[in-house]
């Protein structure tokens, strides 16, 4: 999918702000990898046990492996928490089976941001990322970079990312920045359905 760039908008669509009203009434934020304490807090979308308590699906996995002796990958964390049977959301996931891997919502506060990095290290890459922005997600406030490039993004909406480029992202902003981050198994049938589904058709 890349063929066609490294950010291409979808049809599909969430709410954003039914979305988080929702969340905030049902929900309670957890650190986003509680090795760093940085302004990053999540909410496990699928985890280990459809449990929302972030461990260790919010966690780095790689040192989470190191240092509990484990093997968990992306494809470890497919059973659905109960944020996922918010209703746009679960019609999403639905297209893609149990190909939804660890998958979740992510809120980056003033301050919060993620250092340049690439999301694969493998020479096979066996899962694709799917991002929905949902609040304050565009600059000059907020800056998400891939390759370079500051994204613009229409919120709301599912976009296809290619992750595997360096990127980072940056609030400095006074707002919560608020997005919905899925790993999606590199199928046929799952590349087929997001591009059967983009904004513009190829």
């Amino acid at each position: 999918m890349a063929l066609y760039g490294q950010q291409i908008k979808t049809k599909f669509y969430i709410n954003p702000d039914n979305f988080l009203d929702w969340i905030y009434e049902n929900f309670k934020w957890q650190q986003y990898n509680p090795r760093k304490l940085i302004n990053r807090y999540g909410l496990s979308i699928t985890s280990l046990d459809g449990g929302v308590s972030g461990n260790p699906d919010l966690d780095s996995l790689r040192e989470y492996n190191e240092q509990e002796g484990t093997n968990y990958g992306e494809h470890s964390f497919t059973t659905r928490t109960p944020v996922a049977d918010y209703p746009e959301l679960k019609t999403i996931l639905d297209k893609f089976g149990q190909g939804v891997w660890r998958s979740h919502l992510l809120r980056l506060d003033p301050g919060g941001f993620f250092p340049p990095h690439r999301d694969h290290r493998e020479p096979f890459i066996d899962c694709f990322r799917l991002i929905v922005p949902l609040q304050y997600t565009n600059a000059p406030y907020f800056n998400f970079v891939i390759d370079g490039k500051i994204t613009q993004w229409d919120e709301g909406f599912v976009y296809f990312a290619d992750t595997t480029k360096e990127h980072y992202l940056f609030n400095g902003g006074d707002n919560s920045s608020y997005w919905v981050i899925l790993n999606i198994e590199n199928t046929v049938e799952n590349v087929r359905m997001v591009l059967n589904n983009l904004w513009v058709r190829v």
